[in-house]
């Protein structure tokens, strides 16, 4: 069904793109708050993602993000790279569907203090690694005119984040994500 999904979201980017086909660099910084399966557990963070998006369809990305987490009092830093589909509308919200492969280290706090430097290569006493798979559901909202090549955009959006091995940590991850970004233009690449 997400394979659908996504290959018809691809489809209606590449009908409504506009004859100008510039890359774009793409940076944001954004803020998130999710809740896990297990009980009582809730997360809160900070996010920093970047890409580059072909022809303003189809980007190629990657996120980090650093949360703080209410049951074991954990770290969790997430490392994910993924494909980004946009509906190109030339004037208003763009939708964007993500879909991305994780890389996430888990440690508890008492760990983090002890050795931060070692949190953040992901060594160290305590830190579990684990890979999963995710999604997200989001809009692009232009906050300023392209100005030369350059535009501002709000980020929210909605995700979720899967773990096949749950003896390791909660299986499921599902929140909301704001970020503030800009799209750079490059009239020349594709």
């Amino acid at each position: 069904m997400r394979v659908f999904a996504a290959a018809s979201l691809f489809a209606l980017a590449l009908s409504l793109a506009p004859p100008t086909r510039a890359g774009e660099v793409q940076l944001n910084l954004g803020t998130s708050m999710r809740k896990s399966t297990w009980r009582g557990d809730w997360l809160g963070g900070g996010q920093l993602g970047a890409g580059y998006r072909f022809a303003r369809v189809v980007a190629l990305d990657f996120v980090v993000w650093e949360e703080l987490a209410t049951v074991d009092k954990r770290l969790n830093t997430g490392i994910t790279f993924g494909v980004t589909g946009t509906v190109p509308f030339p004037k208003g919200p763009r939708p964007t569907l993500r879909l991305y492969f994780i890389h996430q280290h888990e440690e508890g706090w008492v760990s983090v203090v002890e050795h931060p430097f070692g949190t953040v290569a992901g060594i160290g006493p305590g830190i579990r690694h684990r890979a999963g798979l995710g999604t997200r559901l989001g809009l692009e909202i232009p906050i300023s005119e392209k100005k030369k090549y350059l535009e501002w955009v709000l980020l929210p959006g909605v995700d979720a984040t899967w773990f096949p091995d749950a003896s390791l940590g909660p299986a499921l991850y599902v929140g909301a994500t704001l970020g503030l970004g800009f799209n750079y233009s490059l009239p020349e690449m594709p």
